[in-house]
């Protein structure tokens, strides 16, 4: 008999939309939106859809595995729990003791959002140890940098109001693929009168749907923005209210905005400067502008800049004071989790060795102070990490004890010493909040683990026990983390949310001045100010104010960009479709094309000093000129045992430590078959 159950999609999206699962002989057989939730409305993306295919696929691990092959060759036998768990806690007590706590590297993300499954045990577990720990920078930390710099934390406006807004830009990101609900928001606002811009690299579908779509030369955001900047300040488009109540800097912005004329920053973006005054004034002369920042334009070296720059516009013309006035990059601020119950950061007792995890394959390769365990775990660092070669490199390494917690064989399992099984998020508890919208929500397992599946907080209770841990805190359950996690919100709302209902978080008083701080115009910068010019940032050896800078592609090197898939979320969901429904190929330009003599279905490689990738070719005239397009990040067997981070670098975004993934330069040459 089948049963509707309801839980919530974990994954590493801003909707963390609600799901209303169909249940049947403890399978589950259909996953759709949850009707009655806020903000999913009964609608998820294509991805989610194809869920009871990963929770019941047949490359699901079952039980604990122990390497007796080569490293990478997947070569296991089965091992009982108890087996794996005094092999893995001797291994981390011996290693420990011999070389202390910073040899040992724990290195998770974002497999799963959800507050407790993805940070809490586990937290608790690693700082019990004293190891290092990662500096989790891959996916937005130089855009959320920028918000720091200027406007003191992650804050933006709540996406529920973007239905009021009147003009609209989406700056550097697919909306359509990547914020579905946002798309509908915006929608809602069209049919009241609102115009939508495009800013991007391609015609992608959200840009084809556009009132307007301004193509741009990859990496040149910020001269963009800069222009705009201009045009606002030289015709008067700026609200000087707003500017003198809430902001610093503005004599100094105003100097440096001067050399970003519209005649130059077509030079420098391509686009023509009467289209950038039109689009500066279209803006400037709306009240409830609305900007979508994505993460696209921050994956490039200037990416930190170029986020910085973009925000200004908002600030300049006082947008934020209106319903739907504002920005969007990541809503980190509202509806805090309380991170120093959950975490016990006072385990800790000495100092951490911080490794920034776009640089995992240095530190693996590191010989001075080397890492001698790694415990992987909510990531596929082979695959989706920058530098791919070096990783692999690292993770080759015989003297490496290296433990992965993962749902199925991915690329950085096949290296592992011990490979334990991890359940989905239809299997386990967890409590979720998005970094987009407002709405809280606990997920419920609907179905039975698969085979001898752990979760994240099991699994780490039961090590804490081997290791011989008496602390309390590795006693608590899930129950006890999820309320810990909100332990400062009120009862009733707790209650509430407990019995599962979707709960708005609402900020009231001070928590409102957080996450709203243009509303009394306190920011929590150090000037309490939006801060064009930043004294912090030059304090640092930073430029105090938003500057152009980009590596430019020498003489016959393309820009690679390896955007998201339809299909895909990072290294997840693709496996399930390559290669009977889905083959990744290489966009490029029809210019490109004929200057390489290619036809659509041709076989190129992609190189340079990093290695090389062998794709097929498809024709499109919607990609930049000048760029390739490789979508989504998929397994190893699509491209003869690597993928394209085998082509990307180590090399950080200019400030906040980012991932540069964009600022990827390649060249081609055709190949037969």
């Amino acid at each position: 008999m089948s049963r509707t159950l309801y839980t919530v999609c974990p994954h590493n999206c801003p909707d963390t939309c609600g799901l209303q699962v169909n249940v049947s002989k403890g399978k589950v057989v259909a996953v759709t939106g949850q009707k009655d939730h806020p903000v999913t409305k009964g609608f998820i993306c294509e991805k989610v859809r194809h869920y009871p295919e990963k929770v019941h696929s047949y490359e699901r691990i079952r039980k604990p595995l122990k390497r007796v092959g080569d490293k990478g060759k997947n070569e296991f036998i089965e091992i009982s729990w108890d087996e794996a768990l005094y092999e893995i806690s001797t291994k981390l007590k011996e290693t420990h003791e011999r070389y202390g706590g910073r040899s040992i590297l724990p290195y998770s993300y974002s497999g799963t959002i959800g507050v407790i499954q993805n940070a809490s045990m586990d937290r608790r577990f690693f700082n019990r140890l004293n190891t290092s720990i990662i500096d989790r920078t891959i996916c937005s930390a130089a855009g959320n940098a920028a918000f720091t710099y200027t406007m003191g934390d992650q804050v933006g406006l709540d996406p529920e109001d973007t239905k009021d807004s009147a003009y609209i830009i989406i700056w550097g990101t697919n909306t359509i693929l990547t914020n579905i609900h946002q798309w509908m928001y915006i929608e809602e606002a069209r049919k009241k009168g609102a115009k939508l811009v495009v800013i991007d690299i391609e015609r992608t579908e959200t840009a084809q749907k556009a009132d307007w779509f301004i193509q741009l030369l990859p990496g040149t955001d910020a001269a963009l923005a800069l222009g705009l900047i201009h045009v606002l300040m030289d015709e008067g488009l700026i609200d000087e209210a707003f500017i003198e109540e809430q902001t610093i800097g503005i004599d100094e912005l105003t100097y440096r905005a001067k050399e970003y004329t519209p005649e130059y920053v077509e030079q420098v973006t391509g686009i023509p400067a009467a289209h950038i005054r039109k689009l500066a004034r279209e803006y400037g002369s709306s009240k409830a502008s609305f900007i979508r920042i994505g993460n696209g334009q921050q994956h490039h070296i200037g990416g930190g800049m170029s986020t910085r720059a973009i925000l200004y516009l908002p600030a300049l013309t006082g947008a934020w004071q209106y319903p739907g006035g504002g920005a969007i990059y990541f809503n980190l601020l509202q509806g805090k989790v309380d991170r120093t119950e959950l975490e016990q950061p006072d385990l800790r007792t000495e100092k951490a060795m911080v490794v920034n995890m776009n640089l995992l394959g240095e530190a693996l390769l590191e010989k001075a102070d080397p890492i001698r365990l790694l415990f992987v775990y909510n990531s596929n660092p082979a695959s989706v990490t920058p530098d791919q070669t070096a990783i692999l490199k690292g993770l080759g390494r015989e003297d490496l004890v290296t433990i992965v917690h993962e749902q199925t064989m991915t690329e950085t399992a096949k290296y592992a010493d011990y490979v334990l099984p991890a359940t989905t998020a239809m299997e386990h508890t967890d409590l979720y909040k998005s970094y987009w919208h407002r709405y809280w929500q606990v997920g419920r397992p609907v179905i039975s683990p698969i085979g001898e599946a752990l979760s994240n907080t099991e699994l780490f209770r039961r090590l804490a026990r081997a290791c011989g841990f008496t602390e309390t805190c590795f006693k608590d359950t899930d129950e006890e983390l999820m309320r810990q996690a909100v332990s400062s919100k009120p009862s009733e709302w707790k209650n509430d949310l407990f019995s599962g209902r979707v709960m708005k978080w609402d900020p009231e008083d001070r928590e409102r001045e957080e996450v709203e701080p243009w509303v009394k115009g306190t920011y929590s910068t150090p000037s309490g100010k939006i801060e064009f010019y930043s004294d912090k940032m030059k304090e640092v050896g930073l430029d105090p104010l938003p500057h152009y800078a980009t590596v430019k592609p020498k003489k016959d090197h393309l820009w690679l960009i390896t955007s998201p898939h339809r299909r895909g979320l990072n290294s997840q969901f693709l496996y399930q479709f390559y290669p009977e429904k889905e083959k990744p190929f290489a966009i490029i330009h029809p210019d490109i094309s004929k200057r390489y003599q290619l036809t659509e279905g041709d076989w190129i490689v992609l190189y340079n000093n990093k290695g090389e990738i062998k794709v097929k070719v498809k024709i499109d005239q919607k990609v930049f000129p000048s760029a390739i397009i490789v979508r989504g990040i998929w397994p190893f067997k699509a491209f003869q045992g690597k993928n394209m981070n085998s082509l990307t670098s180590s090399q950080l975004s200019d400030f906040g430590g980012g991932a540069t993934f964009f600022t990827t330069f390649v060249q081609l040459r055709k190949v037969d078959n």
